[in-house]
C-alpha cells in the first residue's frame, strides 16, 4: 500500500470483508448493521469507531513515500526516479510525464496530499518564493493568493529580512501585505545563523 494506489474495487472488497467480520455474517444469515462503514471509520473523537479507511490509509502511505524521496535524495530509489521523472528539480516540481509507471503515477497522485501540508521553515529565505510557497504559519493564509501589484512576482523571502538587525523589514512588509499577514510574518522567528 505504500508503493501502489490500491484500485477502488479492491478497497471496497477490503471494506466489505472488514464489515462482515464486525457486523457478523453466517451462511444464509445476516446481522443488523448498527452503523454505516463511513461512521465506523470516523475518529473516536468525532463519534466513530476509529477503523481505518483503506483509501485514506493508502494515500497517507504514498504521501509518506513522497516525503522520503524529498528528504533522502541520495537513496537509490530516489536517484532512479529522479533520472526518469524529475531530472532537473525536486520531486515537488515533478510532472506526471507521458506513459509513467504505475508506481510513479501512484506517488505523483499522492504528492498533492503532501503539498497541502508542507510549510517552509524560514532560515535565510534564499529558496522560498514569497508569492508561491507556503511559508507563513497558520491554518489559513499560508500562501498569498494575489501578490501586491507593485511587488516583484519572483520575490524571495530573503528580500524581506533585515540582515543587519536580524529581523524583518517592517516597512516593506507593511507595503506588501495586509495587517493580519504582517502580524503572522512578524511572528516567525529568524535564525541568527540563517
Amino acid at each position: 500500500m505504500s508503493l501502489f494506489a490500491i484500485p477502488e474495487g479492491l478497497i471496497e472488497d477490503l471494506h466489505t470483508v472488514a464489515a462482515r467480520f464486525w457486523w457478523g455474517s453466517k451462511e444464509g444469515e445476516r446481522k443488523l448493521h448498527w452503523w454505516s462503514w463511513e461512521k465506523m471509520c470516523q475518529p473516536k473523537s468525532l463519534g466513530g469507531m476509529g477503523f481505518r479507511d483503506m483509501r485514506i490509509f493508502n494515500q497517507a502511505l504514498l504521501a509518506k513515500q513522497v516525503w522520503r524521496l524529498l528528504v533522502r535524495p541520495e537513496s537509490l530509489v530516489c536517484r532512479i526516479l529522479k533520472a526518469k521523472y524529475f531530472k532537473h528539480g525536486s520531486i515537488l516540481d515533478a510532472r506526471r510525464g507521458f506513459d509513467p509507471s504505475f508506481t510513479w503515477r501512484s506517488l505523483w497522485n499522492a504528492k498533492s496530499l503532501l503539498m497541502d501540508g508542507l510549510r517552509w521553515r524560514v532560515g535565510d529565505g534564499r529558496n522560498i518564493k514569497v508569492w508561491e510557497d507556503a511559508w507563513v504559519p497558520g491554518s489559513e493564509g499560508t500562501r498569498f493568493l494575489a501578490p501586491n501589484i507593485e511587488a516583484n512576482p519572483e520575490m524571495l523571502v530573503e528580500e524581506l529580512i533585515d540582515r543587519e538587525n536580524g529581523g524583518w523589514k517592517a516597512s516593506l512588509l507593511n507595503d506588501l501585505f495586509t495587517s493580519e499577514e504582517v502580524k503572522a510574518i512578524m511572528s516567525i522567528p529568524l535564525s541568527r545563523a540563517g
